[in-house]
């Protein structure tokens, strides 16, 4: 029994050692610019309301702490409406509050492990203010132009990704994949390695023209 578990697994392994573009990811017509120079970039699109979203949450934590060093990641708040705004401004501030890495979690936990009511700016302040920063301050980041400025970019490429929900991860602005796509969130951040040695392979014959 032992060895014919072992061969399923080594089955299920060469299966999936060669993604399928239209199954397992899908390619962008037009690819969207990137911002990460010359390290291949890895962006998440999620939504601070998503369930699925919390929970890839501690795995995806995980994955980026592996990442290599010729890789960036970068989270984005997907705005696919209004009703998505919310979620894009509390994560910009965050941003230019300097919080992310010791709020955004925490954000996550309180909506959906606490069940809080954070659907207004004010709840919002509410929060960030019992982590001990001053109120005047969270209002300020939350109505400032740069802020603002990346929400309405946010609304952009969320359109020019064409993705069909969140969470969804982008590897250099040219495929996308999701948790439907690759058959769970754990395949989906193996689909993903691919799609980084897939891109790591295309920018070194970039630059070595000459190499196979």
């Amino acid at each position: 029994m032992k060895k014919i578990f072992f061969v399923l697994i080594m089955l299920s392994t060469l299966t999936h050692a060669n993604y399928e573009p239209g199954m397992d990811y899908i390619v962008l017509n037009k690819p969207v610019k990137t911002e990460t120079g010359d390290k291949i970039e890895v962006r998440e699109l999620f939504w601070y309301y998503c369930p699925h979203c919390y929970n890839l949450e501690p795995t995806l934590n995980a994955w980026i702490k592996k990442l290599p060093n010729d890789v960036e990641f970068i989270r984005q708040p997907a705005v696919f409406s209004q009703r998505w705004e919310n979620g894009a401004i509390f994560y910009y501030a965050l941003e230019k509050l300097g919080l992310v890495e010791s709020i955004h979690d925490l954000l996550f936990k309180a909506i959906h492990a606490q069940k809080n009511r954070i659907n207004s700016k004010s709840d919002f302040v509410n929060l960030v203010v019992d982590f001990g920063v001053k109120k005047e301050k969270v209002e300020k980041a939350l109505n400032s132009f740069s802020v603002r400025t990346k929400v309405n970019k946010s609304k952009l490429n969320t359109v020019k990704y064409h993705t069909s929900g969140v969470p969804a991860i982008v590897v250099n602005g040219k495929y996308w994949t999701d948790a439907t796509h690759a058959g769970s969130s754990f395949q989906m951040l193996k689909v993903v390695d691919y799609l980084i040695k897939k891109e790591r392979k295309v920018e070194g014959a970039f630059k070595n023209p000459g190499a196979i």
